[in-house]
């Protein structure tokens, strides 16, 4: 039991220490310059700069959100059919019922899609 615990602060510990290290020694071994503003300034063929960096246009946000579900529905079905018969009843009505929300909810997702492209 303890072994399961310090195996999962192990990782933890691990998992947070790689990105760490890395950004730490991008910063000690990267060039240290002033800023300069015209070569920190957006490429945009001579012209200013109109409107904010920040605009994102969300055509394609609607088709991830949908495309999200279905991989999860992929995964859980899945691990579920493989481990049904080692799972207790009460966890088979809750896997239902979320496959069964999930499900749903991309359904409707479609209906979105379809409903703003025409």
């Amino acid at each position: 039991m303890l072994y399961n615990y310090l195996s999962l602060v192990f990782f933890v510990a691990f998992a947070i220490f790689i990105p760490v290290s890395f950004i730490i020694t991008s910063k000690m071994l990267r060039k240290r310059s002033n800023p300069n503003p015209i070569k920190t300034a957006p490429y945009e063929s001579g012209e200013a700069t109109i409107g904010s960096g920040r605009d994102i246009d969300i055509e394609y946000l609607p088709f991830f959100m949908v495309f999200l579900p279905f991989e999860i529905i992929a995964i859980l079905i899945l691990v579920w059919s493989i481990n049904a018969i080692n799972i207790p009843y009460k966890t088979d009505l809750e896997m239902i019922g979320l496959l069964s929300v999930i499900t749903l909810l991309s359904i409707l997702g479609y209906k979105y899609i379809g409903g703003k492209n025409r």
